[in-house]
């Protein structure tokens, strides 16, 4: 079984920078037939883990603590700022913190080996990004007023919109946004540039992210592309795509939506986003959908298969035989009461909103 990073690298030599099979064997010194089961996005080499962890004393709110350290650390004189040890003691004394010394201070040394300044273009090739986001939108569904989560994405150089409603932000909705948006985009850019997006984002913030979500990792890794984070404040840096969460709800949700389920509205939020082609933006001289033809050909190919935008829960089944997520429960047959069970969770894009007391 190959390692993810190792995937990853199999996919860009091979569909990024159009390496033959043999050549990518020799770089990378694994077998040939290692690399033509892989290259071609047709399997997937992710172990599918059903371990429960322990919950990491890392929180947000903890890394948000020693990020707002880091800030006031700016404006302070050289020798008045925080050690990992005085972000330690502050942690205890102020947040109650539980965890060691020692995990405070590796976490400072991850996002001290990060600070280089970074900074993104404002101006992009064919192909090289897309900028991702989510907002929210109100919508009348089966008469009901309801909140939708809208999934924006927006290829930089044509601008061309992909927008995709969900009942939720949660990661499986996530990875559906990205699928069906390469779906729609026909092929895959070479990066995607992201805010401090909690569902990806597992360790750290804008230039110091050190990790990610290991499904989000796996994501990248099938469809060949890399992630860019915004650095903190500087929204200008993704101005496309913020500037379509603000498109979106100018023009798509008003009037109000009147719809019977996600499958319409997305319906309509598709039709929409084709209907942009015709736009030319102020400046330019061909329209979006002239800048989308020379994009296309410019996009890493799709892979042969589509990942599943599914996410595994470890959850116990109480005497009700029911299993509970965030604000859902689920049943389960009876025979399962007292027993831990596997949920696969998939988002839900194309029904209506979810409710309580769910078949799992």
């Amino acid at each position: 079984m190959i390692k993810v990073d190792q995937y990853q690298l199999i996919r860009e030599l091979y569909a990024v920078k159009g390496l033959s099979q043999r050549e990518i064997a020799r770089r990378l010194g694994i077998s040939r037939n290692t690399v033509r089961k892989y290259c071609q996005g047709e399997f997937l080499p992710f172990e599918k883990s059903t371990r429960q962890r322990k919950p990491s004393v890392m929180t947000p709110e903890v890394e948000e603590f020693i990020r707002q350290c880091f800030e006031a650390d700016e404006e302070a004189p050289s020798k008045q700022r925080h050690t990992a040890k005085r972000i330690y003691d502050r942690l205890v004394e102020e947040k109650g913190f539980t965890g060691g010394e020692s995990t405070v201070r590796q976490y400072v040394r991850k996002l001290k080996n990060k600070s280089a300044e970074a900074f993104v273009p404002l101006e992009f090739d064919p192909g090289e990004a897309m900028q991702v986001d989510w907002g929210e939108a109100t919508v009348l569904m089966g008469g009901k007023k309801t909140t939708v989560h809208v999934f924006c994405a927006r290829l930089c150089f044509s601008a061309m919109p992909f927008v995709i409603a969900f009942p939720f932000e949660r990661l499986e909705a996530l990875l559906e946004g990205h699928i069906e948006a390469f779906k729609f985009f026909n092929g895959v850019p070479q990066r995607a540039i992201y805010d401090n997006v909690r569902t990806i984002v597992k360790e750290g913030w804008g230039k110091h992210v050190a990790s990610e979500q290991k499904d989000f990792v796996q994501l990248k890794a099938h469809y060949a592309f890399k992630s860019t984070f915004c650095n903190p404040g500087q929204a200008n840096e993704k101005g496309l795509v913020e500037n379509l969460v603000g498109w979106s709800r100018n023009n798509i949700f008003v009037p109000v939506p009147r719809v019977n389920s996600l499958q319409e509205l997305n319906d309509l939020l598709r039709k929409r986003c084709l209907n942009y082609q015709s736009h030319t933006i102020r400046g330019r001289s061909r329209s979006v959908g002239q800048e989308f033809e020379i994009e296309k050909s410019r996009l890493t190919a799709l892979p042969k298969r589509h990942m599943e935008p599914i996410r595994q829960v470890i959850a116990k089944v109480n005497h009700f035989a029911t299993v509970r997520f965030e604000r859902n429960r689920y049943s389960v047959p009876v025979n399962y009461v007292g027993s831990d069970v596997t949920a696969l969770l998939k988002p839900s894009s194309r029904g209506s909103a979810p409710s309580e007391g769910k078949d799992l």
